[in-house]
């Protein structure tokens, strides 16, 4: 929920970030991990399935910040986070990427076997 997301990512700021594009990007993580869960997960309500659905909110929240950073100049500050116009867009990038990495890793033991999330691993033949 909003609640969460603007805890985990210290933005208070409404004006800086705005209950709408949180419900958007919240909407987008929620469909994004509903394609790749296991359906016997489809409801559950377990922490490291809600912290991975924030982390990836979160990380298109940062994609949507450097998208808008592109076309308006100026600093952008919250709690946790201070970064000056100009080389913005890549620092938010980088840290959506971070976001996305660290959410699907939470969701690891939810995912569908065979999933393109699923992670490889090798079996020895004798």
């Amino acid at each position: 929920d909003e609640t969460t997301l603007r805890t985990h990512t210290g933005w208070d700021n409404t004006d800086l970030v705005s209950a709408t594009l949180i419900s958007q990007r919240l909407n987008d993580a929620h469909e994004a991990l509903l394609a790749e869960i296991d359906s016997a997960y489809e409801m559950s309500s377990d922490a490291l399935l809600k912290l991975a659905e924030t982390e990836l909110a979160t990380a298109y929240l940062l994609r949507s910040l450097a998208n808008e950073s592109g076309f308006e100049d100026r600093d952008f500050r919250t709690q946790n986070l201070t970064l000056r116009a100009g080389g913005r867009a890549q620092t938010l990038l980088q840290l959506a990427d971070l976001e996305e990495a660290a959410a699907w890793k939470h969701a690891r033991t939810f995912l569908k076997v065979g999933t393109r999330r699923t992670p490889l691993k090798l079996v020895k033949s004798d």
